[in-house]
């Protein structure tokens, strides 16, 4: 109902101009009747009711097509006397326009729509003390009729300019609450796709990791079937050990979805031993240098610090091939915790997979760490140290909470 009106407030003043002519077309009828003998003196009249219901229906959406044609009826009662409405209540379908108008107009159009409503008052008082001798016997009661005609214009002016701002205001927080519900939907469509984008990230860790190891154990174990069988027990079982723990970590990032889990659910700096092993066991060759403590790290940014880690030697045992190396610093002498992963092999890494700028796996440790208060930095290793191989290095940096709240 209510979008009803609103969609339908503009037949508002065409309604009250059409009950404004039909009512005092009513009243006049007997007086102002129209026939072969009369039509000079009657037609002014008519002519002027006509315009100035016109006026009221084109007062709100042109105010100022409204104010020249209600303007041009005085002039025309001036011109042609006959025109003059002689019940003076007619004029009241001024103070009708005088009110759309100041209501609709803004800025200096304020100002005309002033100027119009005392020169109208003024012009109607003229007319009534003319035609009808208004005071005409008493000079201080015709001063006091213009006085009180043309205050009567201002004061419809300043009730309709009021109730323009009240409704420019209504209008104003109708839109400024529609504009909070639409950036409250677009808000909570963002943290939705950021959590979105958490799940597959962390999806994307987890099993590019168990995967890459298990494929590099599957080979492995296919190659040495024939020459050392009893490898196969130990490819198999480094296999179920890296396809359990990426079930077990799934089945974490599920849980997260409904329950927060408990504090040590998620993995961390301590972790990165079990991972480690792990990509030895699927043939990486890996050494560890660790200086300091991780101490003042939260769990959101000791979990960036083990994806990091994960990831950087998951490229590296993907694309490393079988003389793949990795060397892996954990520094955290200083202000937090810096990571340093450096691979080599025998092929440079390719621009696709999780190495490339634009991969999931190479984005996805630079959000972390940036999430983290940190960052992360990696590219083509020259000093890598190798005489024909290629090196990649993963620089990132994750400060203590301390140091970010400074």
């Amino acid at each position: 109902m209510r979008s009803f009106l609103l969609r339908s407030r503009w037949l508002l003043e065409p309604v009250i101009a059409v009950v404004y002519f039909t009512f005092w077309a009513m009243a006049e009828v007997g007086r102002h009747q129209l026939g072969p003998g009369t039509l000079r003196t009657t037609v002014p009249f008519w002519t002027a009711l006509l315009l100035v219901a016109v006026a009221i229906g084109l007062s709100r959406l042109q105010p100022i097509v409204a104010m020249a044609v209600a303007t041009a009826v005085l002039f025309g009662q001036l011109l042609f006397p006959a025109g003059i409405f002689d019940e003076p209540l007619a004029y009241l379908g001024y103070a009708v326009v005088i009110l759309v108008v100041s209501a609709t107009v803004e800025g200096r159009m304020r100002v005309g729509a002033l100027v119009f409503a005392v020169g109208a008052g003024l012009s109607i008082a003229g007319l009534l003390a003319w035609w009808l001798g208004v005071g005409r016997a008493d000079g201080s009661a015709r001063a006091s009729f213009f006085v009180l005609c043309a205050a009567a214009g201002a004061v419809a002016w300043l009730i309709g300019t009021l109730i323009g701002v009240w409704g420019r205001k209504r209008d104003g927080e109708h839109e400024l609450a529609r504009a909070t519900a639409e950036l409250r939907v677009a808000e909570s469509e963002t943290i939705i796709a950021e959590e979105r984008e958490r799940i597959a990230q962390d999806v994307h860790d987890i099993m590019a990791h168990s995967l890459s190891v298990i494929l590099a154990q599957a080979d492995g174990a296919r190659a040495l079937a024939g020459e050392r069988p009893q490898a196969m027990s130990q490819s198999l079982e480094t296999i179920a050990v890296a396809a359990r723990t990426s079930l077990t970590e799934v089945r974490m990032l599920i849980e997260t979805l409904v329950a927060e889990p408990d504090g040590g659910s998620t993995p961390a700096v301590d972790d990165l031993e079990p991972l480690i092993d792990r990509m030895r066991d699927a043939g990486l060759s890996v050494s560890v240098e660790r200086y300091g403590e991780p101490d003042g790290l939260t769990a959101v940014q000791e979990l960036a610090v083990y994806r990091i880690v994960q990831e950087g030697l998951t490229n590296a045992l993907k694309h490393g091939g079988a003389d793949a190396t990795a060397r892996v610093v954990l520094d955290a002498r200083g202000g937090g915790m810096t990571i340093s992963v450096a691979s080599s092999c025998a092929a440079a890494p390719p621009d696709a997979g999780g190495t490339a700028d634009g991969g999931r796996g190479l984005h996805g440790m630079r959000e972390r760490a940036r999430l983290a208060g940190g960052w992360l930095e990696a590219g083509p290793d020259d000093g890598d140290g190798s005489d024909d191989g290629h090196g990649y290095l993963v620089t990132a940096f994750i400060p203590r909470v301390q140091a970010v709240s400074a």
